[in-house]
This record gives C-alpha cells, structure tokens and sequence, in this order.
C-alpha cells in the first residue's frame, strides 16, 4: 500500500482545472488566492489521488451582496460511481445571515444534503473549514 503527502506547494501537489487567470500563487508556493469576478471564477484539483485524509481550508467570504455566487471546497472520486463530500458558502442579500450547505454523495446518490445559518460572519477574516475522512468515519 503506498501513502501520499502533500508537500505543501501548490505548485506541485494542485494543478488549475479552469480559468488560470484568476489564481495567485505566493513565490514559495505555501498559498493560493482565487479571484472570483463578474466574468468568472477558478477550480484546482490535486495532482494525486487520496483515500483517507485531513483536508483543510481557509476561506474568506465576500461582503455584502454576493447572491447568486457559490464557493465550494469539496472532495469528489471519479466516475462511474461518485463518492463526493461537499462544503458550498452560498451567496446572499447583504444583511441575511450566510448559509453553509453540505452534501454527501454515496454511489451518486445524494440524499444527505443539510443547510446550516452561519453564526458568524464569514467575510471577516478567514476561517479554517477541514474534512476529515477516514475508514470508520466522515466529520
């Protein structure tokens, strides 16, 4: 059985699936920021496939007005049968509380889906969201 770690550079562990021009990597590779615009927004992928793990992020929602915008963190298996846990900030109204929505996708099915009202404000600083995924277990 082999095990793989993330070296921690973006520059080798990620690669961008979609629309290049809106990601900045720092010089020695330890961060990444996505720009999300009116015309568009970005994607990156791991290079390397993992079976268990600790995934985190840090994320800094927009202020004010974002309805219509999504920003997702998940883990998806490739097909036919997808497995795919999920993370997706949904835009809102300025002044409505933030909703954090989470899918779990078993065999492509998706029936455990939960939407949860932020108690905090999550354009205010970064906040570390993780996944842990496991033999026994999924938090």
């Amino acid at each position: 059985m082999a095990s793989i770690v993330s070296t921690g550079d973006y520059n080798k562990d990620f690669y961008v699936t979609y629309s290049p021009s809106h990601i900045n990597t720092s010089v020695d590779g330890r961060t990444r920021n996505l720009i999300f615009d009116k015309e568009s927004g970005t994607e990156i992928a791991t290079k390397d496939m993992y079976l268990f793990g600790q995934f985190d992020m840090k994320i800094k929602l927009i202020p004010g007005n974002s309805a219509g915008t999504v920003v997702a963190f998940y883990l998806a298996s490739g097909q036919p049968n997808r497995d795919e846990v999920d993370f997706e900030f949904l835009g809102n109204v300025a002044g409505k509380p933030y909703t954090l929505q989470t899918n779990v996708y078993v065999d492509g099915f998706d029936d455990r889906e939960q939407r949860i009202n932020l108690w905090f404000d999550p354009t205010q600083d970064y906040h570390t969201y993780s996944i842990l995924w496991n033999l026994h277990q999924i938090v």
